[in-house]
């Protein structure tokens, strides 16, 4: 029983923080809902009760998967390559997005443009062939908007 009521009090403390309320909205919200301006001070139906109010104010629980998944994955650590080039087409795209070329440095931005030029969904996927034919399509895209990017 403790544990529940442990949960919905940070679950509330979670909310409070969501919903960006200052400390006198938030303790307004306690005492019109849960009778008390302290969470410390309110029974396990109080708590639920505040807590579906702050839901329907917008305030979204989420599961107990935690976080949402990274959208955007960020480049895998250097040597992990299959071949060298994979590595170096890597950090070429991100000297590109550094130097304003491309507006998004995510591997998910990179494996398009590897899926556009070659048909192969992943950057890792490419063979030594199709990965040196990707590296100079960079370095021709680099030469072309009269960047300097070492090679």
């Amino acid at each position: 029983m403790m544990d529940n009521r442990n949960r919905l009090i940070q679950l509330i403390h979670v909310g409070k923080r969501e919903l960006a309320l200052d400390d006198d909205t938030y303790r307004a919200l306690l005492f019109a809902n849960g009778e008390h301006s302290s969470c410390s001070k309110m029974n396990i139906k109080q708590l639920e009760l505040v807590l579906s109010v702050m839901e329907i104010q917008g305030f979204k629980r989420q599961g107990k998967g935690g976080k949402t998944p990274f959208k955007h994955r960020l480049s895998p650590k250097a040597g992990k390559a299959k071949h060298a080039e994979i590595d170096k087409i890597r950090a070429i795209w991100i000297t590109m997005y550094h130097q304003g070329i491309v507006r998004d440095r995510s591997e998910v931005a990179l494996d398009a443009y590897v899926r556009r030029m070659t048909k192969i969904s992943h950057v890792g996927w490419l063979n030594k062939k199709q990965a040196s034919m990707v590296l100079e399509a960079l370095k021709s895209w680099v030469a072309r908007t009269n960047s300097v990017c070492i090679y």
